[in-house]
């Protein structure tokens, strides 16, 4: 086959088969045995068949990029941003990247986009946690999947995530740092993997420091349903000397709060967060955050997405991502 391209029909041709199957048996789809599976995969590597190489006029792999409406419009664009990153991604690689924004009623009721469920994709990116019934639906169409931002135990997908229990830990000891003792935490730890694991990041760091925890300085601002943020919640009669806030989003609407109060941010109560959003530097004062970049997150996403495709039968993988302290103005340092 020297000189000549290699396409998906030539493998057809050279196995007796339909084009069609040899496009399932790559991809990992239903309706191929897994001996004829095989058979495809050895040839087209014998050939150097690369289905990522833009064989056709036509993209050869479709993605979806799945993401809870929550998540996507009511927060400070996180998760649109993964997907700007992932968009451009796919266009330089001429993968086909279609957007799905998943509504509070479709989720509760597991209702799944009319192509997700024809199987219309090789794979599905998942941009943060849906719940368990709805990520069941999506895993029984056998369509290979990759959790962005989050992961749930023992469940068959990839992920990519960011080490949440350290960047708790990390958070925190730099309030220790900074002559901080009674530290608070703003976000409810059943609500997500992310915010569980950053938590108890917080709770292993103040128990390293001999400090202890206040249940009454874990708070939370926002609406599990809907994921909206509000100043519709009560701030502990003693408050702490700082804070840690599972989000911008979280610690903005915290700072307005703290301002209705008059109490001001950090010369009485400092704050941390995470994501170094556009909305951590527009805050006044500027938020202290940890940096976790969005796109990185669709690099590697997409990265092990196409390993999965490829090789379908690899052990599952989490894959993190690099965090990075971003020191701004809403932290005091008290010794000083």
């Amino acid at each position: 086959m020297k000189g000549k391209r290699v396409s998906m029909q030539t493998i057809a041709d050279m196995l007796n088969i339909s084009k069609v199957t040899v496009f399932k048996a790559i991809n990992n789809q239903p309706g191929v045995s897994e001996e004829l599976r095989k058979k495809i995969i050895k040839l087209c590597n014998e050939l150097g068949y690369d289905k990522w190489a833009g064989n056709s006029s036509k993209s050869s792999c479709n993605l979806a990029y799945i993401v809870p409406k929550r998540y996507f419009l009511e927060n400070e664009n996180f998760y649109s941003s993964i997907y700007y990153y992932l968009n451009k991604e796919c266009q330089r690689e001429k993968i086909q990247l279609s957007l799905y924004i998943i509504d509070a009623h479709s989720e509760e009721n597991c209702i799944l986009p009319s192509q997700v469920q024809a199987s219309h994709f090789n794979g599905l990116l998942i941009g943060g946690e849906l719940n368990f019934p709805f990520l069941h639906a999506l895993a029984k169409t056998k369509i290979p999947m990759v959790f962005i931002d989050f992961y749930i135990s023992g469940f068959k997908s990839d992920c990519i995530v960011v080490d949440n229990y350290y960047v708790g830990y990390v958070a925190t000891n730099y309030l220790v740092e900074k002559g901080h003792r009674d530290i608070g935490f703003l976000g409810d730890p059943k609500q997500t993997t992310s915010i569980s694991d950053r938590f108890f990041g917080y709770r292993k760091a103040l128990f390293s420091h001999d400090l202890q925890y206040n249940k009454n300085w874990q708070i939370v601002n926002n609406d599990k349903i809907t994921g909206y943020y509000h100043l519709d919640f009560d701030l502990p009669d003693k408050l702490p000397t700082a804070f840690i806030c599972h989000c911008d989003m979280a610690a903005y609407f915290l700072m307005q709060k703290l301002s209705a109060y008059k109490i001001k941010v950090p010369d009485d109560v400092s704050i941390i967060s995470f994501d170094n959003t556009q909305l951590s530097q527009d805050c006044n004062p500027p938020l202290t955050t940890i940096d976790i970049s969005k796109k990185e997150f669709a690099k590697k996403a997409l990265s092990q997405m196409k390993t999965r495709l490829s090789e379908p039968n690899l052990p599952y993988q989490r894959g993190y991502i690099h965090t990075s302290l971003i020191e701004r103005a809403s932290v005091k340092d008290l010794t000083k």
